[in-house]
């Protein structure tokens, strides 16, 4: 069957930091040729979708925002999905909190005087002001009977210099040990976002998961989001995975390419 749906990881696949990565426009001009449906897929949080979009223009690629998710966003339709309607107390940056609002979710800063406020759920993703006060708030919230949520599994981010700061995962463990609850995670490799692209896919004609590729450069997140949903997957190697990690791997991609120019030229051609 001919591939026409494509869910494209950003970092280390598209881009890294503010460089394109090769091949990275050209397959995006060929797939809008052909004709095939392409989402990003994101685990960040902190950006909101006119974010990516703008960042994706300056490098030569459009998108249109339906095009785009990020795990914020996967946060505010799983929320829906369940009948969440109350306020939720956020744990994050812009992207997470703009993304519950334009979903008409009223929201809540975690943090001092939030600690007794009422809310359904409490929602954290990557917060680099993240404190004591806010881990209080989101506990007392969760032991008082809130939804847990969490946006992405990530316990480490990469930073300049080579250096691994705190992700949204090292946040997560921290509210689970205080409060006794474990998060419902929506990003990858997780069910939610998913499930989010792949409808966002068949709005666009692309009706069966046989025709869908996830595009990634990692093992633990787009190559085991893929194998959770049935889909295949192609690892590219500018990114986390190495072709090392590939042959230790128990669970392999269907395809493994240098970079975008690559895979285009294989599986688009």
């Amino acid at each position: 069957m001919a591939l026409a749906g494509w869910i494209m990881d950003l970092d280390g696949v598209v881009y890294r930091g503010s460089e394109g990565l090769p091949g990275a426009v050209d397959f995006f001009e060929r797939a809008r040729r052909r004709g095939d449906a392409v989402v990003v897929v994101s685990n960040n949080s902190r950006p909101t979708v006119d974010d990516y979009v703008r960042r994706l223009a300056r490098l030569g690629i459009r998108v249109e925002p339906e095009e785009v998710i990020s795990s914020a966003t996967a946060a505010a339709d799983y929320l829906l999905r369940q009948g969440v309607r109350g306020p939720v107390m956020v744990i994050g940056e812009e992207g997470l909190y703009q993304a519950l609002r334009e979903a008409g979710l009223t929201t809540v800063p975690a943090g001092p005087g939030a600690a007794g406020a009422d809310v359904a759920a409490v929602v954290a993703g990557l917060d680099g002001r993240f404190d004591y006060a806010k881990l209080d708030a989101a506990c007392q919230a969760i032991r008082r009977g809130a939804r847990f949520v969490g946006t992405n599994p990530d316990v480490t981010v990469p930073a300049e210099g080579g250096r691994l700061q705190p992700g949204c995962g090292s946040l997560l463990a921290a509210i689970a040990a205080c409060s006794g609850v474990q998060p419902v995670v929506v990003g990858k490799p997780h069910r939610p976002i998913m499930e989010m692209a792949i409808q966002r896919l068949a709005a666009r004609g692309v009706t069966t998961t046989q025709a869908i590729v996830v595009v990634g450069d990692r093992l633990d997140t787009d190559v085991a989001a893929a194998r959770a949903m049935g889909l295949s997957s192609a690892l590219v190697l500018t990114g986390v995975s190495s072709r090392e990690d590939v042959d230790r791997a128990d669970a392999k991609p269907d395809w493994v390419f240098e970079d975008l120019a690559h895979l285009a030229s294989v599986l688009m051609s």
